[in-house]
């Protein structure tokens, strides 16, 4: 099945829904092409990388030598604590792109990551 990529809201081009690939496959292939980036700083649950291989998976379809910084787990209700030491890390990295592997807190998290690297830029 080939992907299939489009808006997740019909009045807006972002965010975009993607499907009909494995994770990895589509993560790489947006990195590259709708992100261009090269400097890619992954946010993965605990329970993903300490109960499967799909960290693995997903570093090696990125390309290893764009995987700049790791953060495994995060704790739930998204500590300020936390938020901090990953906006840390990642600019360390001269990170260009943030990507989640898991969801709920994480994904909350990498959010206000997001967000406190924009605002501070400024």
């Amino acid at each position: 099945m080939p992907e299939t990529v489009r808006p997740a809201f019909a009045d807006r081009l972002r965010p975009l829904l993607s499907y009909g690939i494995p994770f990895p496959a589509a993560a790489a292939h947006h990195v590259a092409d709708t992100f261009k980036a090269s400097k890619v700083y992954i946010i993965c649950s605990g329970s993903l990388a300490r109960n499967t291989d799909a960290l693995d998976r997903l570093t090696a379809a990125l390309e290893p030598e764009k995987v700049v910084g790791r953060r495994i787990g995060m704790q739930s209700h998204t500590l300020w604590s936390e938020v901090l030491e990953i906006v840390h890390d990642a600019r360390r990295a001269e990170a260009d792109l943030l990507l989640t592997l898991g969801a709920g807190s994480l994904t909350d998290g990498a959010k206000v990551v997001a967000l406190v690297c924009l605002i501070s830029s400024l």
